[in-house]
């Protein structure tokens, strides 16, 4: 398949990373649909290290073929000066890159030179490397696969109160604090939990924190001693990870940008009601039917961990958050009404045969662009 030879995709498929996550991603959507790629693991020559065993660490040989290097540029110079370019003599090599704000960085443009043509996860980011690229590059929209789930609950698993609505808020200190914006989601829940007749319980699973302690440090003292709030630092497997979006009841993002949003695509593939920041690249997979949309203003982006230097991003409205999950805590039949439409909203745009069809299409030469799904900036329902 695709523009004379095989396909591989290299990218940090035995790392514990969202990237990583991403690229087993498309080579599992790929093998779906009959068309198994070639799996290389750059995880460790990139030093992240290789804590699953999937793919092949050995690059391949120079030679027609098409190179998906599921990776942003940093990375992807990074590759080219430890591999070296003979396993990417002779390919047509395309860069799958992911942003979170309206424009690239300057650091990115250099890497321009090195593919053929650039996927993007959504149209959010499309359009911010559009902005940017040069003519002859094309710029496509193919979004990561998510597949269905239907793992059973298992609350006590996790020490989680049988009585209670659980809600989730889950990220990687490593994507910033900032971004992620977990302090703005512990505020909407305390002013849910004033206004909601029912109990609930609020879980932070995090990873990340042992590289940005001070992230850390700062979300325990913000959480306190509050006995409605539990947090999860712990390595979870797959399976576990899995269980424990099962277990919860709605999932909490206020995020301030998302390149896509992984976790609230696979919560949705899951049935849960989320609850997020109605901007960015979830905008492509969410409406006003299949998700809670939070109203937001655009303000200067503000990173002290350095990553986000410049632009815009959102800043969601916590208290249009707070009213929407107080009802949603109160609301169980609406809470499944919205995850049913999740489901099916996730199920006809993102499912895996559906996103290996849009990999083939863009592999053979055309440009799919997701259709816009989302509302008017700063709009709420």
């Amino acid at each position: 398949m695709g523009p004379g030879g095989p396909v591989t995709i290299a990218g940090f498929h035995g790392a514990v990373l969202g990237l990583g996550e991403a690229a087993r991603g498309a080579v599992s959507a790929l093998t779906k649909a009959g068309a198994p790629p070639r799996a290389w693991d750059v995880s460790e020559r990139l030093g992240h290290p290789r804590r699953l065993d999937y793919g092949d660490e050995a690059p391949p040989a120079a030679g027609p073929g098409v190179l998906i290097a599921h990776m942003n540029p940093p990375e992807l110079i990074q590759l080219i000066n430890t591999a070296g370019r003979a396993p990417f003599e002779g390919k047509h090599v395309i860069g799958y890159w992911a942003w979170e704000l309206p424009d690239i960085p300057a650091l990115w443009k250099p890497a321009f030179r090195y593919v053929d043509e650039i996927w993007a996860p959504s149209t959010f980011t499309a359009e911010a490397i559009r902005r940017s690229a040069p003519r002859r590059l094309a710029v496509k929209v193919v979004p990561h696969p998510v597949p269905e789930s239907h793992v059973a609950s298992d609350r006590a698993r996790f020490g989680f109160p049988p009585d209670r609505v659980i809600i989730l808020c889950a990220f990687d200190f490593r994507s910033t604090f900032a971004r992620k914006n977990p302090l703005a989601a512990l505020e909407a829940f305390r002013q849910a939990a004033i206004r909601a007749r029912h109990p609930a319980t609020l879980v932070f699973k995090t990873v990340g924190g042992v590289e940005i302690p001070e992230a850390l440090d700062a979300l325990v003292a913000a959480i306190g001693d509050a006995p409605d709030v539990i947090l999860l630092t712990e390595t979870m497997s797959a399976d576990d990870r899995d269980r424990l979006l099962a277990s919860c009841d709605i999932l909490l993002s206020l995020h301030r940008a998302e390149g896509f949003g992984l976790l609230l695509a696979e919560a949705m593939a899951a049935g849960k009601a989320v609850v997020a920041t109605g901007w960015s690249g979830n905008m492509d997979f969410m409406d006003e039917n299949s998700a809670i949309l939070v109203s937001y203003v655009l303000t200067p982006a503000q990173d002290i961990q350095g990553i986000y230097h410049r632009g815009m991003w959102a800043e969601a409205d916590v208290e249009a958050a707070g009213r929407a999950l107080a009802e949603l805590i109160d609301d169980r039949d609406r809470r499944e009404a919205i995850g049913d439409k999740a489901r099916a909203m996730v199920r006809r745009h993102l499912a895996p045969l559906v996103v290996a069809s849009l990999m083939r299409d863009a592999l053979e030469g055309e440009a799919p662009s997701s259709t816009p799904r989302g509302r008017p900036e700063g709009t709420c329902p």
